[in-house]
């Protein structure tokens, strides 16, 4: 049975035992083991270790149990966490003054060199997924017991940014016990402290009482993997749930008209793009063997971008909780740039230009897609396929669940897939997806595309070396300007992030796609 599958018949189930008189009289939810306070997820975390993967809904399952160094504003301001301060004292050296008192959830007290040892395994660890953000660090050194000074290969201008990406783990526990028990019972100074998980299922959690900072308000919490979005509503409105991720707009009036719960929307920072087989001159593995690969064409490239009617898809999937795109970057990262206007619709110029190229009945490829990631990510799947169905090309959708998705296009399985991204900046973006693949130096872990410019990497490169801003963000716009026109990836929208709410909870969605139990209030 599927998670939604036995999520449903287990609330069920409990309805009949306990009977509406009893479910009258409980306890508010959050207040007990039996009734936890739960969140309904679209899709699951992928891995409880903290480093392992950079992906929204993991993140936001991993950091109920881990603090990271610092935390990033609704408006992308770094603000302290478990560094309380931070201080640029020369190029090659940030010092951070770290917050006192702060314990692991087995008692163990935090350390200096617990921090600094965080930074370098997420720098050093081969599997680690963020380390373009602390690519640059050359090592650290401990002042005194709440004092580091972390010091540089090359400068990072925006360190305190990129330590919002980095969770404090206890590093002498995990070299001691490995990182595979580390992840089936992960400790970290979190507010919540881990219970129990059925990977990609649920997670258990209940607030530590050791816990630094403020006591959260619901103490007994369960994370649920529900895809289905008509279960996450109807779960929602029945009271069963009191967080739902990712309404179906849809359904935007059902849930505000529904006197249980509120819908709460924000302009997020995530990027929905079209990533292009650009490395392949033939043998694409979205297309039949032998095949050339038409996406090596920088014209075909173009097509699909001018063939994709975004606003539609805004106004008759999205009901408007989308911004049609005009480049990678969303508004609120730094690079971004207001007088860039979006690629026009142009079905007629779209073929024109794949009949120059050599295509003037079009080809045949696979597009693919999640189906349990995004917000109603198959149905945009599925709408992308028939606009370009319109100019001739023969798209077979392929949306399948991201447990699968993300593994087979890591490892380059794909002609065309549809996926979104969002990043703390623009620099750290570039490292992960645009920059030429170098995974000894940490560069490009999801430029599946194999995309590469080297004229482009050095204006990043200049950029993250450049603390006056203005230079710095030109430099941005400029290596951005070059992936642009090389039509590196296709920017589609900007995704907005939904959530309906309970109407006993108080919670505004954050930009970044983060769910956290403890930034939410009781009413």
């Amino acid at each position: 049975m599927n998670p939604a599958g036995r999520f449903a018949k287990g609330l069920i189930g409990a309805f009949l035992l306990l009977g509406l008189a009893a479910a009258t009289a409980r306890a508010a939810p959050g207040d007990s083991a039996a009734d936890p306070f739960v969140v309904a997820f679209d899709g699951g975390a992928t891995t409880l270790d903290p480093i392992m993967r950079s992906e929204t809904t993991t993140n936001s399952w991993q950091r109920e149990i881990f603090d990271t160094i610092t935390m990033l504003s609704p408006s992308g301001v770094p603000e302290p966490r478990i560094a309380t301060s931070w201080k640029n004292l020369s190029p090659d050296q940030w010092q951070l003054t770290l917050r006192q008192g702060v314990r692991f959830q087995d008692g163990t007290p935090m350390t200096p060199d617990d921090v600094g040892r965080s930074i370098l395994d997420a720098r050093d660890n081969p599997k680690s997924q963020y380390r373009e953000y602390v690519s640059d660090v050359s090592g650290y050194k401990v002042l005194d017991e709440h004092t580091i000074l972390v010091t540089f290969a090359a400068p990072d201008p925006l360190f305190p940014t990129h330590l919002s990406e980095i969770p404090v783990m206890p590093e002498a526990l995990i070299a001691k016990e490995g990182r595979t028990a580390f992840a089936s019972h992960p400790i970290g100074t979190g507010p919540y402290e881990f219970v129990s998980w059925l990977a990609q299922d649920h997670l258990v959690l209940e607030a530590w009482s050791g816990f630094w900072g403020a006591a959260p308000a619901f103490r007994f919490v369960r994370l649920e993997s529900v895809p289905e979005a008509a279960t996450r509503l109807a779960a929602l409105l029945s009271g069963q749930v009191q967080i739902a991720e990712g309404i179906d707009p849809s359904d935007f009036g059902r849930v505000r008209t529904s006197g249980r719960a509120t819908l709460s929307t924000v302009p997020g920072l995530r990027t929905m793009y079209l990533g292009l087989d650009v490395w392949r001159a033939s043998d694409s593995a979205g297309m039949a063997q032998g095949t050339k690969n038409p996406f090596m064409d920088p014209r075909v490239r173009e097509a699909v971008a001018e063939a994709i009617n975004v606003p539609l898809i805004r106004d008759k999937i999205f009901d408007g909780a989308a911004t049609v795109a005009a480049q990678f970057t969303p508004p609120g990262l730094e690079a971004y740039d207001p007088a860039l206007k979006p690629t026009p619709y142009d079905p007629d110029a779209a073929r024109k230009l794949l009949a120059a190229a050599g295509y003037p009945h079009g080809f045949s490829f696979r597009l693919d897609a999640t189906n349990d990631r995004y917000l109603d990510d198959s149905l945009v799947a599925q709408a992308i396929g028939g606009l370009l169905g319109e100019i001739g090309l023969d798209v077979k959708v392929n949306a399948i669940p991201k447990a699968i998705f993300f593994p087979q296009t890591d490892k380059g399985d794909f002609t065309v897939y549809f996926a979104g991204w969002s990043g703390t900046d623009p620099v750290s973006t570039w490292d992960a997806i645009f920059h030429c693949r170098d995974p000894e130096a940490g560069f490009g872990h999801v430029n599946r595309a194999r995309y590469c410019n080297p004229k482009a990497d050095a204006l990043m490169e200049s950029a993250s070396r450049t603390f006056d801003d203005a230079k710095r963000i030109a430099l941005e716009r400029a290596a951005y300007a070059i992936a642009e026109q090389d039509r590196a990836y296709i920017p589609l929208y900007y995704q907005d992030e939904v959530a309906g709410v309970a109407k006993d909870v108080a919670w505004q969605p954050r930009p970044d796609g983060l769910i956290l139990v403890w930034q939410m209030k009781r009413r």
